[in-house]
This record gives structure tokens, sequence and C-alpha cells, in this order.
């Protein structure tokens, strides 16, 4: 039962849950949401097609474009053209966004860094030798 991939995923989808929510509340009560957060994240190295966000964050243009509005009305991104294509609109990181990401980044990590703190030895080693699992199935 404990290699069965049905209960796995079942146990990896609920942990999984719980650790985004972890990671939602150290940006609670902030001006962008944590799903802001995550497109800027998604342009941390450097600009992309409004195409190319909604497809990663999996909605629809017309919500991504909101997404967007909302963000470039706070100063966190800047519309461009792609130079091959001028119908094509992309959107980069500004100074002030890469800042406010960084500064979340940073808050996210210092709020884990306490938690894991409380974690024994043997179960932080066991949390680490698990790391490259779970990437491998982020990028599947």
């Amino acid at each position: 039962m404990r290699d069965d991939p049905t209960h796995l995923a079942e146990r990896v989808s609920a942990v999984l849950r719980h650790l985004v929510l972890l990671l939602r509340r150290t940006v609670a009560g902030q001006p962008v949401t944590s799903q802001q957060y995550s497109v800027l994240g998604s342009l941390e190295h450097g600009s992309r097609r409004m195409t190319e966000l909604a497809e990663e964050h999996a909605v629809q243009l017309p919500t991504m474009t909101v997404q967007i509005n909302r963000l470039e009305e706070a100063g966190l991104v800047a519309r461009g053209s792609d130079p091959s294509d001028a119908r094509v609109r992309t959107v980069e990181l500004t100074g002030e966004g890469r800042d406010r990401l960084l500064a979340v980044r940073r808050a996210r990590v210092a709020h884990l860094t306490r938690e894991l703190a409380a974690l024994t030895e043997d179960e932080r080693a066991t949390l680490a030798a698990a790391l490259p699992v779970l990437a491998k199935l982020g990028r599947s």
C-alpha cells in the first residue's frame, strides 16, 4: 500500500496543499496576491509572452491579462513587444517588481527556516533526500 501510486498521489497532493498554504501565509495581507507573486516569479529570468504565462499558470489569456494589468498598475511589470513579431505582447519585471519578488522569497525562506529548525536532524535529512524526487515530479 505504501508505494501504490494512487495512494501516494493522494498523500503527496495533501502534503503539497498544506505546504503551499504555509508559504501563502507569508504574504497574507500584502497588496499583491500569492498568484500574482507566482506570475512575478515566472518573469524572473526575462520577458515572456502573455500566451506563455497563461499556459504556464493554467488560465485563459483574459484571466492572465487581468493579473498583468494589476501588476502593471502597481509598477511591478512592464509590457513590451516581441522584436520578431510586433503583434505579440510580452511582459517583464520592473526593478520594483524584482525587489518585491526577492523580498517575498526572503520572507518565505525565513519562515521555512524556522519551521525546518523545529524538525529533528534525521527529519531534515529525510526531507533533503526527497527533494530530487520532488523536483523530478515538478518537471514532468
